[in-house]
């Protein structure tokens, strides 16, 4: 694809990506749909890689969130690797995007492994004795059962939540977003929200 200087900088205000990528990415792709379409595939290879290595993740921050009226709080401890990473804008913001996100929706795990396995039990028992799920054919049933299970929980699930700005990103995809951009992994370690007057 013929790019410009200006598409180059239009690709990189997008994504976020850096110069030589974004001029990578046009070199290879037919358009600039597929541009993004190329960069955001390399990121996510990229978060998935960072988040693999395993790297301790015991700096970070605490962040709270008051609503107005003071009958709603938050509280988030969101860790990374370095104090470096814990200072910058990226890391903050998306400190704050998640302390709103949690007021917002109310969220009860961070992830489908913090479920009690007996939750998880008793649900794919149900959905099991669901007669719409007997319907289907026997070496069919689990794999339904499991994603039924995934579709119903994924409300509770913070990671698996629908960003409350933009309903096309989940909360994973943000946090991998803010990964990939600045190289090290970040991690919800907990988070507490509060509502006046509930148990």
């Amino acid at each position: 694809m013929e790019f410009t200087a200006k598409d180059v900088a239009k690709l990189r205000e997008v994504t976020g990506a850096g110069f030589a990528d974004c001029r990578s990415a046009l070199t290879e792709a037919k358009s600039f749909e597929d541009a993004i379409k190329l960069l955001e595939e390399k990121g996510q290879k990229r978060a998935e890689k960072v988040k693999s290595q395993e790297r301790e993740t015991r700096q970070g921050s605490v962040t709270s969130y008051i609503h107005h009226g003071g009958n709603l709080g938050v509280l988030l401890e969101l860790n990374c690797s370095t104090d470096f990473v814990a200072r910058s804008d990226e890391f903050k913001q998306l400190a704050r995007e998640l302390v709103l996100q949690i007021a917002g929706t109310n969220p009860k795990y961070t992830a489908f492994s913090d479920i009690p396995e007996e939750t998880l039990t008793q649900l794919r028992t149900q959905l099991a004795d669901d007669p719409e799920v007997k319907k289907r054919p026997a070496n069919r049933r689990e794999q339904i059962v499991e994603g039924k299970l995934k579709k119903q929980l994924s409300a509770e699930v913070l990671l698996e939540q629908p960003w409350i700005k933009d309903d096309k990103i989940t909360i994973s995809k943000l946090i991998d977003d803010v990964i990939r951009k600045t190289g090290e992994n970040i991690v919800v370690r907990r988070f507490a929200r509060f509502a006046l007057g509930e148990d």
